[in-house]
């Protein structure tokens, strides 16, 4: 804007002939105060942007997994009588052998192995 100083002494000039010398002083100092107080403002407005987003950044405390409530006590299995145990033909419910009896389209013996499905997913790409 002042490319040179006679631009800059010539508007001075000019502002000391309209305002006179006491109100140049008040106004240069009016003027100077302005500027602190609005680059104050300005750099506290940087510092706490920058603190805002040091925080999202840094969370204060690390985030810990809660720790899941212990389940009861199973109840108490009954000792085996004879009334209880099943008869000589028919098969065992709790054998692993009846398990595979009972598969179904929601059982899990009825889903494909793990390995079989990353073979198939790695033929796909």
């Amino acid at each position: 804007m002042f490319d040179n100083p006679e631009k800059l002494f010539i508007i001075m000039l000019i502002a000391l002939f309209i305002f006179g010398p006491q109100k140049l002083i008040g106004l240069g100092s009016t003027m100077g105060r302005a500027i602190r107080d609005f680059r104050g403002a300005v750099r506290n407005a940087q510092d706490e942007f920058r603190a805002a987003a040091d925080e999202v950044q840094r969370p204060e405390e690390p985030y810990t997994a809660p720790v899941p409530p212990a389940l009861p006590a199973p109840d108490p299995v009954p000792a085996a009588s004879q009334t209880d145990a099943p008869a000589p033909g028919s098969p065992d419910p709790y054998s692993p052998a009846s398990a595979l009896d009972h598969e179904g389209p929601h059982s899990l013996a009825s889903e494909p192995p793990a390995h079989t499905v990353q073979e198939s997913l790695i033929r796909k790409e």
